[in-house]
């Protein structure tokens, strides 16, 4: 009974950590660039933060909605950039 309860229980693990891998691979473009960008983690990027991203740095005054000098998640979801893309980052 209890090697069946092992068993169980690496099953169990095994499929929570596949659970976790799915949400993870299924992350918004503006939640992937904060986790790429956001390097002191509070939250917001920073026109410093965005220099490494050439067209967050080329649209930041445009995506940043309250003019705050920070962008928040919700700010670049707004907008059409992804972590890789070349294309306008502000929204028709």
């Amino acid at each position: 009974m209890k090697r069946l309860e092992k068993v169980f229980l690496i099953l169990l693990t095994i499929a929570a950590i596949q659970a976790i891998s799915v949400v993870e691979a299924h992350a918004s473009p503006a939640k992937t660039l904060m986790q790429q960008l956001d390097t002191n983690k509070d939250g917001l990027i920073s026109l410093k933060e965005a220099v490494r991203h050439t067209e967050l740095l080329r649209n930041f005054g445009l995506i940043d909605d309250n003019e705050d000098g920070k962008l928040t998640e919700a700010e670049l979801a707004k907008s059409k950039l992804t972590p890789g893309n070349a294309k306008s980052a502000v929204s028709e």
